[in-house]
């Protein structure tokens, strides 16, 4: 297992897990981190045991990947961009923190993309707050820890108010929860897949 791929987008060379044949689940990480850390912390073996195709990337500069532009006006660009060159038409997300904001972005501007999310103490959700409710309909799940002093949970608060098919929950204190507390956000996950995308796909 953890077949590494490699992708040209805009020149650069972005380097990706990609293992399963069944609905894709894209895992995003915050930018501190790397497509690995969702291996080393147990969430790709979930997803994939549940079925599903899962992939994980390494956007521009981070990992195996080259070094480009990646800033909080292309990060949700690079997921679409991304998911167009593999020939995904539409995935559940998984975004922590920048990965996080990124989800929420496509989602807000492209939810034809977006089957469904989970958004882990996702940062600057703010800069979508008048397109969130294209995310309405859509299961949102919203990670966050309970003392996060990165992503204060106003922004999980801005997308509960604006999509009420969403839901939030407390796990752990830290900003990376799932890093803290790894098989439990994993039993979150594995929860969230067979219960809610499982049904709509």
């Amino acid at each position: 297992m953890y077949t590494e791929k490699i992708v040209k987008i805009s020149g650069l060379k972005i380097h990706y897990y990609d293992d399963g044949d069944g609905y894709p689940v894209l895992l995003v990480p915050g930018l501190r981190y790397n497509a690995k850390t969702w291996i080393d912390v147990g969430t790709y073996d979930t997803i994939y045991n549940e079925g599903f195709r899962v992939i994980s990337v390494d956007p521009p500069g981070q990992g195996k990947s080259d070094k480009g532009v990646y800033d909080e006006d292309t990060e949700y660009k690079f997921v679409n961009d991304f998911m167009n060159s593999i020939g995904i038409r539409d995935a559940v997300i998984v975004g922590a923190s920048s990965g996080g904001y990124a989800a929420a972005g496509l989602g807000a501007n492209y939810p034809e993309k977006v089957k469904g999310a989970v958004i882990v103490g996702g940062v600057r959700i703010i800069n979508y707050k008048d397109k969130l409710k294209n995310m309405e309909g859509k299961p949102i799940l919203l990670i966050w820890g309970s003392k996060d002093e990165i992503a204060p949970i106003s922004n999980a608060q801005l997308i509960l108010d604006n999509v009420t098919s969403s839901r939030l929950i407390y796990l752990g204190a830290q900003h990376a929860c799932y890093l803290e507390k790894p098989k439990e956000f994993n039993d979150i996950i594995r929860d969230f897949l067979k219960n809610e995308i499982k049904p709509i796909i």
